[in-house]
């Protein structure tokens, strides 16, 4: 995967044409757009409308707080090591900034393995080979569809300390500090790169932070053990339950 979408990145970066989805779109959008001075240039100014849009100012971390007023989150597990870290850090402020995040290492690690974990989309968008390349020794033709098993790599054996269970360690070290392993790539990785990535970074912190800060997020006793078999659509979701959901006071 790293061969491919970073070390020949130019090589694998097109887009497959021709399938329905490009008849829908009209050949449009920065997502489908085959790789080539047509896409530099959309990336260039949707990279630009989110920079005005406030992405990485304070401004943007106003809008998400505004979202996060509508949302119901379902969280239980680690949640009381996150939120005694978030009290800590927080000392009495009465919301979260994006900038926290470097003193929330465990809050951090348990966002990242969430994201490792829910493998939203395990085939990312499909890619296309721009010209003859090489990979792993296999020649591979110019306009080759190519398809990203991000699964594999955020599941990989060698990659990670606990690769098929939920733990928050995959992301800590041995001094408890935050590392990303190289394996991480739920936005897949390489020019094509999701675009929304910082947006979902800060929504995903900022969100987790003040639902945990102002809610206890309990599993109904009644309840037995939730179904996590994914829900299949454009991304994988997991079917919807119920939690009951209280106030707390920060410690």
């Amino acid at each position: 995967m790293k061969e491919a979408m970073v070390t020949k990145a130019a090589d694998f970066a097109g887009r497959p044409q021709g399938l329905f989805i490009n008849e829908l779109s009209d050949g449009k959008g920065v997502i489908m757009a085959d790789y080539g001075s047509k896409w530099r240039e959309q990336r260039r100014f949707a990279l630009m409308t989110l920079r005005n849009f406030g992405l990485g100012k304070n401004s943007m971390e106003e809008r998400i707080h505004d979202e996060i007023k509508h949302i119901i989150s379902t969280l239980e597990k680690n949640v009381e090591r996150c939120q005694h870290e978030i009290d800590r850090v927080l000392d009495g402020k009465d919301r979260a900034s994006f900038e926290d995040r470097h003193n929330m290492p465990y809050v951090q690690a348990v966002i990242h393995e969430v994201q490792r974990v829910a493998n939203t989309v395990p085939l990312s968008v499909f890619h296309c080979t721009t010209r003859d390349t090489e990979l792993m020794g296999y020649s591979i033709p110019r306009g080759t569809v190519i398809i990203q098993n991000l699964t594999s790599v955020l599941n990989e054996d060698g990659q990670w300390k606990f690769p098929h269970e939920f733990n928050r360690e995959n992301f800590l070290n041995d001094q408890g500090e935050f590392v990303k392993p190289e394996a991480f790539m739920p936005f897949s990785a390489g020019p094509r790169i999701c675009l929304g990535k910082g947006l979902a970074r800060m929504e995903l912190f900022l969100i987790m932070v003040t639902l945990l800060m102002r809610y206890q997020f309990i599993w109904p006793e009644d309840a037995g053990e939730p179904d996590f078999t994914p829900v299949y659509g454009i991304t994988l979701t997991p079917k919807p339950f119920s939690m009951k959901i209280q106030l707390r006071t920060p410690q």
